[in-house]
């Protein structure tokens, strides 16, 4: 755990990343000029957020001599990126806010992965865009550029096959800085798109994972409200692709296992 100014206070933020690999809590104090960082964990266990969640949260709060009534505002990545690791920290987010009364807000993965690298462009030359790992030869991407201080959206967050990220690249500004686990789990295949471009960059390893603190700053910049969290998913998932299969193997018609799903998707 990384730690600041530990000193209790009322009005706490606190902010959930479960999207990708690294899972990040970070917990904050809310001011006037938007809100100062406290302390902040993370872990990388792939699949495995739901052993981390809880118990993390309650090591932050103990170490700091916090209760979860502190906690104000609760700001949780709604994706896009796995699945599990998606369903998990909203579920928990949200079963938070029901208990304490705390406000919610949800947060884009793809704007703050590159939140970050974003603050490195020239003022109004060139863009960002956050690549997410999604399996079956594809990414979820969007591309972001820095204008009067701000990050704002080029293009909307979306799915692109890798058969079809050329296009999608030939139409971004340049110089166009490519990041994220969707990069790194497909490099031989960007490193020759970047042989052909010159203005086609390939951030380092290090840029693939936001900082706590990024987090942070991205949450305290979010609206709140009572609002139950919506996914961002993008795209359906193996279970829903594959779902006649599965319905048969446990002895349930496609329509009933349709059912079923519906049921368990619906906001808490």
């Amino acid at each position: 755990m990384t730690c600041a100014d530990c000193s209790s206070d009322p009005g706490l933020l606190l902010a959930l990343n479960g999207a990708d690999e690294r899972l990040q809590l970070a917990l904050g104090r809310m001011e006037a000029g938007g809100v100062s960082f406290l302390a902040a964990q993370e872990w990388t266990v792939p699949g495995s957020a739901v052993r981390f969640l809880a118990p993390g949260i309650q090591q932050l709060l103990d170490g700091l001599g916090l209760a979860g009534r502190d906690v104000r505002r609760i700001a949780c990545v709604t994706g896009p990126g796995s699945f599990t690791g998606l369903r998990m920290s909203l579920a928990l987010a949200q079963g938070m806010a029901a208990a304490t009364g705390a406000e919610l807000a949800g947060l884009n993965h793809l704007e703050l992965l590159a939140a970050e690298a974003a603050q490195l462009l020239e003022e109004g030359g060139g863009a960002v865009a956050a690549l997410v790992w999604s399996r079956r030869g594809q990414v979820y991407a969007q591309a972001f550029q820095r204008s009067a201080g701000q990050t704002s959206p080029v293009s909307p967050p979306q799915v692109v096959a890798l058969t079809a990220m050329p296009e999608f690249l030939a139409a971004l500004p340049r110089p166009l800085f490519l990041l994220g686990g969707g990069l790194r789990r497909n490099l031989p295949f960007f490193e020759e798109l970047a042989g052909r471009d010159v203005n086609l960059r390939l951030l380092p390893a290090h840029w693939d994972a936001p900082r706590p603190s990024a987090l942070l700053d991205l949450a305290g910049r979010a609206a709140f409200g009572p609002q139950a969290l919506e996914p961002m998913y993008l795209r359906a998932s193996d279970a829903e692709d594959n779902l006649a299969a599965i319905a048969a193997g446990r002895g349930l018609s496609e329509a009933e296992a349709q059912a079923i799903l519906d049921r368990g998707s619906r906001p808490v």
